[in-house]
């Protein structure tokens, strides 16, 4: 049976034994004419790369066993080729800047001079292996020898800056040959769109990848970057770049980008107002997973950004229909919408009477719309809408948008028909947590309304919220305005509120105060009896 070498021997051409994927025996070395082996290391060279049938080989390793044994075993002496080809090893990951300069060294002491061919592997081993002064030290000598400096040139000085992390002077090389209408190789394009995409220069990323597209438009490479560059702009909330690479890509059915990246574009379209690709990139995900309420409420975010305060409203609803629940805190985006542009607050009222012809809508929708008014405009601004939530939502009010339209109340009448409503309908059990700010002008308003039933209820929720604030955060101006109305009428409940915030010795002292100086002190006591 014929060993592995014989075996060899027969199926591989005599012409490639030097070019297998296995590095060559010393046999097979021998058998080999030094025209053979300068011939393997000229193919092994090509700057484009050599494989074996598809097997790629060790070029560094390669081209150095066939070098040390034309010098060793063939006595072959030193001469530029040799230098080239030594040169070329460098290019590779284990080749270094100490090689490249030693071989330099070794052909200035054997008074052998650089070639055109040896400066351009210096200088593409330098991209891998970045040296500032060797790399102008090897352009100095091209221009010392005329050597003729190309694109090929240029590109392998632009990479090399790259890879030196110089990062804007690398850019600029590079678009100084776009500009000047150079051939520059798509590769190196994308080289720099990667590395910029990583480095968060999106703009400088998508000017490289305007470029590459339009000079080559569709290969197989453009798949992979596009893909990449959706993935860093929506990142990025990038919107000129996720548009275009989602237009380029995803439009046209070049690829399905990942649920991580369709969130990012969404999030991105809502940001920028783009409601069209909020809305493609929420039935992308409807496609493959269960939509949540932050889904539905960035699409509404890109309506009202874009002013289209019907369309917000209309997303809030389809949600609704599929079964999440929408509250206060997903219209916020509406609501700074609506405070941005007070003109479109009439807008969103009409489009919300013309929906409400075919559907209940979402007490949350119809709330925020009655807080926008009430707040730009004063409460009387928004009651024919309060009054109608019944008839538009199917259910009344919430707390939430009856304290609302309490504190912007214009006068007493109104303030004292909303809180007789608001205790109507509204358990204490339904009020929501507010800030102390909102108990405050909750307590002031109703108590100088004289409704001091609802007045005390909102105090002793302003209390329990202190328990937990700091004295810096505490709202205490209610206190007086409760304090005088609760005098004025003689009401004894006042001094349960008194007696809770004694319990703290800064307050306490504050109520003391209040009470001195309100002079009630002596007839109120009687009040407690």
């Amino acid at each position: 049976m014929p060993d592995a070498t014989q075996q060899t021997k027969h199926e591989v051409p005599k012409e490639d034994r030097l070019l297998t994927p296995s590095p060559p025996s010393e046999e097979t070395l021998r058998e080999a004419s030094v025209a053979d082996i300068v011939d393997a290391l000229i193919t092994i060279r090509n700057p484009r790369g050599w494989n074996f049938h598809g097997q790629e080989i060790d070029r560094h390793g390669r081209i150095i066993q066939l070098v040390q044994h034309l010098l060793s075993a063939r006595n072959q002496t030193p001469r530029p080729f040799i230098y080239e080809c030594m040169m070329d090893a460098m290019v590779a990951p284990q080749g270094s800047v100490r090689g490249i300069r030693k071989l330099l060294d070794d052909m200035a002491s054997q008074n052998i001079k650089p070639t055109a061919a040896m400066c351009h592997s210096a200088l593409a081993a330098l991209t891998n292996h970045p040296d500032y002064a060797l790399r102008q030290e090897i352009l100095d000598t091209m221009s010392d020898f005329w050597f003729t400096v190309d694109t090929r040139v240029k590109e392998a000085v632009a990479l090399g800056l790259l890879r030196d992390e110089q990062y804007e002077l690398a850019y600029a090389r590079l678009t100084e040959m776009i500009e000047q209408g150079a051939g520059i190789e798509i590769w190196v394009l994308d080289v720099f769109i990667m590395v910029f995409g990583k480095l968060g220069f999106v703009d400088e990323m998508m000017s490289l990848l305007y470029r590459r597209k339009s000079l080559l438009g569709e290969d197989k490479a453009i798949s992979s970057i596009l893909y990449y560059a959706l993935d860093v702009c929506s990142s990025a909330f990038h919107y000129p770049g996720t548009l275009f690479t989602w237009s380029s890509a995803v439009r046209s059915s070049l690829f399905q980008p990942a649920d991580g990246i369709v969130e990012n574009v969404l999030a991105t379209a809502a940001r920028h107002g783009d409601a069209s690709l909020a809305t493609e990139a929420l039935d992308m995900m409807s496609k493959r997973t269960r939509v949540l309420a932050y889904h539905y409420e960035a699409v509404a975010e890109a309506f009202a950004q874009a002013g289209d305060v019907a369309g917000a409203f209309r997303i809030l609803c389809i949600m609704k229909k599929n079964g999440i629940r929408v509250v206060r805190g997903n219209t916020r985006v509406v609501y700074e919408a609506l405070r941005r542009h007070p003109r479109l607050a009439s807008d969103a009222e009409m489009a919300l009477r013309t929906m409400a012809h075919d559907q209940h809508l979402p007490v949350a929708v119809v709330g925020v719309v009655v807080e926008a008014l009430a707040e730009t405009q004063g409460s009387e601004a928004a009651m024919n809408l309060y009054r109608d939530v019944p008839h538009l939502c199917g259910e009344h009010a919430n707390s939430t948008m009856m304290q609302t339209l309490l504190i912007n109340s214009p006068d007493e009448e109104t303030t004292r028909s909303l809180a007789r409503d608001y205790t109507t309908h509204m358990a204490e059990d339904d009020d929501p947590v507010r800030g102390s700010h909102v108990y405050g002008a909750l307590v002031i308003k109703c108590a100088q309304a004289g409704e001091l039933g609802l007045a005390f209820r909102f105090a002793y929720q302003a209390m329990a919220g202190m328990a937990v604030a700091s004295s810096e955060t505490r709202q205490l101006d209610w206190v007086k305005v409760l304090v005088t109305k609760a005098a004025e009428v003689e009401d004894g409940r006042i001094w349960g509120v008194v007696d809770e915030l004694r319990k703290d010795e800064e307050t306490g002292a504050l109520v003391q105060r209040l009470l001195r100086q309100t002079r009630i002190t002596k007839r109120a006591t009687g009040l407690r009896e």
